[in-house]
Parts: structure tokens; C-alpha cells; sequence
């Protein structure tokens, strides 16, 4: 049998947490379960070829589209080029079982990885695949205490639903990842050629996802790469828009006209959602929503003293490259698609519209981070509540009004930060709207006020560490915490 072969990639990076747990699992005596599943591109195929390349594995992918049958039929002609036997590609098969059956001859002893990738597709979104899979495991694949069974897939709900919570696989040795994108830190491993400027810029406008900071790291710039890869005919970003719901979220519309919604306006609740989409069930709409953050795509976001299921929650386009999208490329896709830009693609993006769209791009990065920012300022060991501020009463009276991060902490201060992303530092005329802010701050419990300015290049002498702000975080503050 001739199992997968994968070398050292000399250029991966970060992981560490994920490539420690799968490591402890590698090294263990006990027959292992490991279901791991993300948005799409987010790196899931190249983190676990790489945490198990040296063992021997057999992989089996799933393809968008087809059929049961037509799956198995793929499964068995990826079998016979790891057996080198034409003829196993020929032979009729009814059920996984046989298949399964086929396999557990080969991985009964030794230490081998049993990859599944995209189960979702391999299944037909159907539940005969795990159900299936469980009495071979066990009966035959357990048994072998240095096999580790890997499901993966980018359907967030069925590999949630139908295979975490299926009771085909309850109590078994089951360890489960969901993987996120990059962290701002393995981003900067990521660009380590880059400025801090450079790579914040690139985070804001693609986010962490590893395929997308892979082009937006082609060209002597980032922003020459952005524009390249975003306004030329053909070019990766103009056309991602297109791809990105084939794996995650292929199967039903509504997780599209969701995405479509949100990017007409800042946010929604979940009622002005649900209106949209005409639903009946409150449960339907519960579990689309899940999965789009699941996959990063949106965020739901409360005030930081309200619960979560708050009536004033509310979800907004967390994906840092949708947001992109629907700003910079949707409304010129016909341009783009006739090579309009092809010769200047830096035509295509307004610098000043794209720097004040990197402003609410930075707010909406920093409240994602919070805990980062709880490390920065010295608090992370204290419990808090975080989030943004607005209500009702600001809403009526002050619709644009909201401040972006409140940390309500139980050492009783509140820390409340303005957020800038600017060109230069920040001014002192910056003062008076803080503190309009501040006056509608409801601080009913008479807590202390910490205040904190989060920019780029930080401020002028006034304003400063121990001046009106009690702290002031730049950019280079926020990497090297990371």
C-alpha cells in the first residue's frame, strides 16, 4: 500500500496551540477520533498534513456536487491509486460498509492516519456515512491503537450536528478543533517581511485567512498587492465572492441572502433577519446564524452590559475580505471583469475611502481581540464583561453614537477605549468628542473611568501615557503582546 506522502513545508506557520494537542493525540496509545472543521481556505488540509506528515496516511476527499454513489465510486478510485490496482476502481460497491471493510484490512496494524476530508460531500449531508463508520470502528479500526481517524469538513453545522453531536460517535475518543484564521501574531510570522503597518493594513482588508494573506503578499507592497489581485480581469479576489459558499455553505440560500442583507447596511437585528428572509422558525434562522459565526463570517455583538440574547444584539459582516468585497470590488465587477483596471489597478480603490474604511475595519478587530487588548492593559487575570455601548435612548438621540470597546470589570473600573486608525498621530481635538461620549456613558455604579486611546502611530505629548489617556496602545504595542 502506498500511503500519502507529504513533506515539511518550510513556510508554515503559528499553529502552535492545534499542532501541540494533534501532536499529544499522534504520540498517545489509544485509538483516536479527531474532527476538525472551518470556513473554507482557512488552512485545515495543510495543518493536519502537517501535524501527522509522518505517519502513514490514506486520504479520502469528498467533491461538491456529486452523489452518494458517485462519492464511493470516488473513494475507491482514490483507493486504487494507493494500492496501485487499476481494477479496485471497477469494483461495485453498495454501501460504506464495503468500503470501510476495504479499508480496516489495510490500517489494522501500524501507525496510520485514516484522513476523510470534506465530509459533508462525502456523506450528501446524510447520516448513513457516521452511522456506518461507527460500527467499524468499533469493531476493527479501535483496535489499532496507533490509528487516528480523521473527519474534516467545512459545513460548521453538519460536522457540529451531525457528527460531534451524532450518537453513532458519543463517547468515543474525540477530540474536536475549530479552526479560526490566523491570529494577528501568526500573521506577522506569516508577512515577517513587512512593516507593522504594512501587515495591519493587510489583516484589515483580507483578514487572517492563510490563502488570502498569501496574495496579498505577492507585490512590493500590500497595497499594490491588494489592488492586483482585486480590480485586474480574472484575479483571485474579484472572484473569491463566488467560491466562498461552495464548501461552508453550499446548501441552503438563505445563508447568501443573509450575507447580502448585512452588506446594505452596518448591522441588523436578528428580528429585521428574520423579516428579511420571510422565515417561519425562530430555530431555522438560530442555526444559520450559528454557522456564519462558526465560519467568521458574521458577528453578533450586544451591549457589553446587556445578555446575549438581548433584544438589541446585533449581527454585522465580521469577514474582514465580504466586507471588502461589497465595499471596493461588487459595485465595479463588470469594469474589472473587461480589464478596465488591468494596466493601473490602483485606479480602482480610492486611498481616502479605503483609509476611512480601514478605521471601522480596525474598530471591529480590536473588540474581536479584546482579550489581546485585556493582556496590553495589565487586566487579563481580572474577570469582565466586554463590548460595545449603545442603547436604546443614544439610538433615538444619537443614532451614529456608540463607543466601540467597554470592559466592565470586576476589580470595579471600567475601561472604556477610543479607537483610531489614522495616517499620523492623534491630536488633542480628539478630547472633546471622547468626552461627549463619556457624558452619555451611563457609570450608575460610580465606577472608576479608565480611559484608553487604541491607534496607530499614537499621540501628540497631551494626550499621552499619564495625560488625558490613562494608556495609549500603538500598533507596535498590539504585535509584540501578540
Amino acid at each position: 500500500m502506498r500511503a500519502k506522502t507529504v513533506k515539511r513545508n518550510k513556510n508554515f506557520v503559528g499553529r502552535i496551540h492545534e499542532l501541540e494537542k494533534l501532536s499529544g493525540i499522534s504520540n498517545s496509545d489509544e485509538a483516536s477520533i479527531v474532527v476538525v472543521y472551518g470556513r473554507r481556505r482557512v488552512g485545515k488540509t495543510e495543518l493536519l498534513e502537517q501535524a501527522f506528515r509522518k505517519r502513514n496516511i490514506l486520504k479520502f476527499e469528498g467533491i461538491e456536487g456529486l452523489s452518494q454513489p458517485e462519492q464511493m465510486e470516488h473513494v475507491m478510485w482514490q483507493f486504487s491509486e494507493y494500492s496501485n490496482n487499476a481494477l479496485l476502481a471497477k469494483v461495485k460497491i453498495r454501501s460504506w460498509t464495503e468500503i470501510f471493510k476495504v479499508i480496516s484490512d489495510v490500517v489494522k496494524k501500524g501507525v496510520w492516519t485514516l484522513y476523510f476530508e470534506e465530509v459533508q460531500w462525502l456523506a450528501d449531508y446524510k447520516d448513513n456515512f457516521i452511522s456506518e463508520l461507527k460500527y467499524f470502528w468499533d469493531n476493527h479500526f479501535r483496535h489499532n491503537q496507533k490509528l487516528i481517524l480523521v473527519l474534516c469538513g467545512s459545513s460548521p453545522s453538519f460536522m457540529v450536528n451531525n457528527v460531534l453531536h451524532s450518537k453513532a460517535l458519543y463517547n468515543r475518543s474525540l477530540y474536536e478543533t475549530a479552526l479560526k484564521e490566523f491570529s494577528l501574531a501568526e500573521a506577522r510570522q506569516f508577512l515577517k517581511k513587512r512593516s507593522d503597518r504594512e501587515i495591519m493594513d493587510a489583516y484589515l482588508s483580507v483578514g487572517g485567512i492563510p490563502e488570502y494573506l498569501k496574495w496579498i503578499n505577492q507585490e512590493t507592497s500590500v497595497f499594490l498587492s491588494l489592488c492586483k489581485n482585486s480590480f485586474t480581469a480574472d484575479s483571485f479576489f474579484s472572484h473569491e465572492y463566488k467560491r466562498i459558499f461552495i464548501s461552508s455553505l453550499a446548501r441552503n440560500k438563505n445563508y447568501k441572502k443573509i450575507i447580502d442583507f448585512l452588506s446594505k447596511r452596518n448591522f441588523a437585528n436578528r428580528n429585521q433577519i428574520l423579516k428579511h428572509l420571510k422565515l417561519k422558525s425562530s430555530g431555522t434562522l438560530s442555526t444559520l446564524l450559528l454557522d456564519m459565526e462558526v465560519c467568521g463570517f458574521i458577528q453578533k455583538y450586544t451591549p457589553f452590559n446587556l445578555k446575549e440574547n438581548s433584544l438589541l444584539a446585533r449581527y454585522s459582516i465580521s469577514d474582514a475580505y465580504l466586507q471588502f468585497y461589497f465595499k471596493f470590488i461588487k459595485s465595479i465587477e463588470k469594469n474589472i471583469d473587461e480589464g478596465i483596471f488591468n494596466s493601473n489597478p490602483t485606479l480602482a480603490l480610492n486611498t481616502d475611502s479605503h483609509h476611512k474604511w480601514l478605521g471601522f475595519a480596525f474598530e471591529r478587530m480590536c473588540r474581536k481581540n479584546h482579550k489581546l487588548f485585556a493582556k496590553i492593559l495589565g487586566f487579563e487575570s481580572v474577570r469582565y464583561k466586554s463590548g460595545a455601548f449603545f442603547n436604546r435612548g443614544t439610538e433615538v438621540e444619537k443614532p451614529g453614537y456608540q463607543i466601540d470597546l467597554v470592559y466592565d470589570r470586576d476589580d470595579k473600573v471600567y475601561t472604556i477605549c477610543e479607537i483610531k486608525y489614522l495616517q499620523s498621530k492623534v491630536t488633542p481635538k480628539i478630547i472633546k468628542e471622547f468626552e461627549k461620549k463619556l457624558a452619555l456613558f451611563p457609570n450608575l455604579k460610580n465606577r472608576t473611568i479608565h480611559k484608553v486611546l487604541i491607534t496607530t502611530e499614537g499621540a501628540d505629548d497631551p494626550l499621552t501615557n499619564y495625560g488625558y489617556f490613562d494608556r495609549v496602545i500603538t500598533l507596535r504595542d498590539i504585535f509584540d503582546a501578540g
